[in-house]
């Protein structure tokens, strides 16, 4: 089983949180990313009347870049290149390997909705949050059954971070490429690609060598 969970991250330290006091409008994550400068990197929609009071804004946050993808009348995807390094949080949603699914941006804080592998790392997102001065509140969660295709029990990022390392011969011996390099491939830290290995091959085994065992 998979956690979806609904919380609510509240600090105003928080990115955008600024931006999102223009009143009459409203910010929705599209997705994340990581700049070639390892800055975080936003791709949100404003929605609401006064979307150039938000260009305004955005002009006047701590943010490296801002463009505009696409508009319609009453709405805009923006592109946004954090000017700061990653916030302690928005590294540990790296680390700890939760797959977002929605987040919304207010003044006070971010309204989220993502994936957790199970309930251990939700509690340790959840001290991370108190670590880093960041209240935690959650909302919902809700017990999700794996997909047939996901037998394994990892998540999509452990997966694609498996079948990354095994094709750049990581595995191999001798071994044929780095986590540095990997890292570079997949737009994260060597860390990072570090820490989703060892995961990913520790579910590896609860899902096959160890499950084998308790049947046996």
């Amino acid at each position: 089983m998979t956690l979806v969970v609904e919380c609510r991250l509240v600090s105003e330290r928080l990115p955008l949180t600024d931006v999102a006091a223009v009143p009459d409008v409203t910010l929705r994550v599209e997705n994340t990313l990581t700049s070639a400068r390892s800055r975080p990197v936003l791709i949100f929609w404003a929605d609401g009347g006064r979307l150039d009071s938000v260009d305004a804004a955005l002009r006047d946050a701590s943010v490296a870049t801002h463009s505009v993808l696409g508009s319609t009348v009453d709405r805009r995807l923006y592109r946004v290149e954090l000017s700061e390094r990653p916030p302690a949080i928005y590294t540990e949603f790296i680390r700890l390997d939760t797959a977002p699914i929605s987040a919304t941006i207010t003044p006070s804080g971010w309204d989220v909705r993502t994936r957790f592998s199970d309930r251990a790392t939700l509690a340790e997102f959840n001290k991370d949050c108190e670590e880093n001065g960041i209240t935690f509140r959650l909302d919902r969660v809700v017990d999700v059954a794996p997909s047939d295709s996901n037998e394994y029990g990892l998540t999509a990022k452990q997966r694609d971070t498996l079948l990354a390392a095994h094709e750049a011969g990581y595995f191999s011996v001798p071994r044929t490429t780095s986590l540095a390099e990997l890292g570079a491939e997949l737009g994260v830290t060597a860390p990072s690609v570090s820490e989703r290995l060892r995961r990913a091959q520790d579910r590896l085994v609860r899902h096959t060598v160890a499950s084998d065992k308790k049947t046996s």
